[in-house]
């Protein structure tokens, strides 16, 4: 008679979704799929957690339309206000229980949401392609002018408007997508002009190869002026002080940004959108050169797809959004005409260099704001949302995870499946389903149960039910008696994630084997 075998699987899910590589050469430790999870701070799959709206009432300014911008400006005084945009107007406030405010300035036609803003010495700087920029001033009447209004001279840019806007080296920074243009300086009477004093413009095409290239997005990083066009990567020095010092530094050819809102600074680098995949620019600089590796070699089919699909709504992906979060080490980038967003750990990279990555799905994101008291805000139809909780308002949301396959390293036996342990933290009276598939079928015999209730669903043994309270988190030790046979397996989990954290700590798979007839 055959003993029967384990196998521990340990922080299952550990490195992220990896649907780039062939699915039985790959570590168990990797998913196939990682639905609504992240990778929390102790190594295992988690759920994400939930949105809990932050407005009182934004249905008549909004009437139903989303928050598609949101910046925080600072007052003179160290006080805070939220900038939102969404339903052809600017908006202030509506986070932390307020109300929303219209703040668009009188005869001011808006077509579109998609604006950028950028806050410096008091003063928010809010432009939109084909838009004249916004100057937001607390202690002027009205608080929101048109920058004409505001400084009484005609702007270096004219007619052509900015369509990105950065604050760094104590002046704004805009582009209109073929000339960098950037303001006085804070200590200039006529700040934040774009017209003479200390103010001043560069045309790159001359340094561009083939002289050609659309100028995407602009950030700063350690005194350098990075300027991202769609092929290339150009890079300033002395933007400190840029009259007389401003000279080029670096150029990188043939790596580009695909998406303005996908920039994101993270302290030591730059990580944004490239039409291959998220890139770092800490490597790109590095390297030199066209990497063979990028932040997401894992899901870059599936990351390719939906940028088609976003690409098709929106050529400029204008509707593309990202946060970093240093409180939740990652990096989000939203699609909100799929309602998906791709999260990156950015704790520690895979031996590859790429991050681990998961998907959260039906996630309607169409706008992020990181806080200087480090909330992350969720721009949503009539609201602003604050990321927290385990309920998606008032509702639950699934979370679903499924391994590689696995053949135990011999494909020639058949493994016969007698029991799954699943080690679970958190999810107190929460339903669990454990997933069992064969020989890549898509199809799967499914084990239900309840969490941390002592009456357990059918298949459950009651004899091998633990439950104890560790930290305020329940764990709990779920035992599935499984059936089904194949010579790869494939284990799953899915569950409601209903107003409790919850991750898996580990997956025990207990089977007997025999040879393939």
């Amino acid at each position: 008679m055959k003993q029967i075998q384990s196998l521990s699987v340990v922080a299952p899910g550990f490195y992220g979704i990896n649907t780039q590589d062939s699915g039985i050469t790959l570590s168990s430790n990797f998913a196939l799929v990682a639905d609504n999870c992240i990778i929390d701070k102790f190594g295992r799959v988690g759920a994400r957690k939930g949105w809990t709206s932050q407005t009182v009432d934004g249905v008549d300014q909004l009437s139903g339309l989303p928050i598609k911008f949101m910046m925080e400006h600072v007052n003179a005084d160290n006080t805070v206000v939220t900038i939102s945009g969404g339903n052809n107007k600017l908006l202030k406030n509506g986070d932390a229980g307020n109300t929303f405010t219209d703040i668009t300035p009188a005869l001011y036609t808006i077509t579109n949401d998609y604006w950028k803003g950028a806050s410096l010495y008091d003063h928010a700087l809010i432009v939109q392609d084909g838009h004249e920029p916004i100057v937001y001033t607390e202690s002027a009447s009205p608080a929101a002018q048109t920058m004409t209004d505001y400084t009484g001279v005609t702007q270096s840019y004219g007619s052509s408007y900015p369509r990105d806007v950065v604050a760094a080296y104590g002046r704004f920074w805009t582009h209109d997508g073929a000339t960098i243009y950037w303001s006085t300086d804070i200590a200039d009477v006529t700040f934040p002009a774009f017209n003479g004093g200390t103010s001043g413009t560069l045309n790159i095409s001359s340094v561009l190869p083939n002289n050609v290239d659309t100028i995407v997005a602009l950030a700063a990083h350690n005194g350098f002026l990075i300027i991202f066009c769609e092929k290339n990567i150009v890079v300033y020095g002395g933007a400190e002080n840029p009259i007389g010092n401003f000279a080029l530094s670096d150029i990188i050819a043939g790596v580009g940004c695909s998406a303005r809102d996908s920039v994101q600074n993270t302290g030591n680098d730059l990580i944004f959108l490239s039409d291959t995949g998220i890139r770092s620019l800490g490597r790109l600089l590095q390297e030199k050169s066209l990497p063979m590796r990028d932040l997401t070699r894992n899901i870059r089919d599936d990351l390719s797809e939906l940028l088609q699909i976003a690409f098709a709504a929106d050529p400029a992906l204008k509707q593309v959004k990202s946060l970093y979060s240093e409180v939740n080490a990652f990096y989000l980038l939203s699609f909100p005409t799929s309602n998906i967003v791709y999260c990156l750990d950015m704790r520690q990279a895979l031996e590859d260099g790429s991050a681990r990555a998961t998907r959260w799905v039906d996630y309607h994101a169409t706008s992020f704001l990181r806080k200087r008291n480090r909330d992350v805000l969720i721009g949503y139809p009539n609201s602003i949302n604050k990321y927290s909780g385990y309920l998606d308002g008032s509702d639950t949301y699934q979370m679903r995870f499924l391994s590689p396959y696995m053949d135990m390293q011999d494909s020639t036996m058949v493994k016969i499946l007698k029991k799954v342990t699943a080690t679970v933290i958190g999810g107190n009276n929460q339903a669990f389903i454990i997933k069992c598939g064969f020989d890549y079928e898509d199809s799967y015999d499914s084990y239900p149960f309840i969490i941390g209730s002592s009456t357990t669903a059918q298949y459950n043994i009651d004899e091998y039910n633990i439950a104890e309270y560790s930290k305020g988190s329940l764990l709990d030790k779920v035992d599935a008696s499984v059936g089904g046979a194949g010579t790869v397996i494939q284990l799953g989990f899915e569950t409601e994630v209903n107003n409790s954290s919850f991750s898996v700590q580990k997956l025990d798979i207990f089977m007997k084997t025999g040879r393939k007839i």
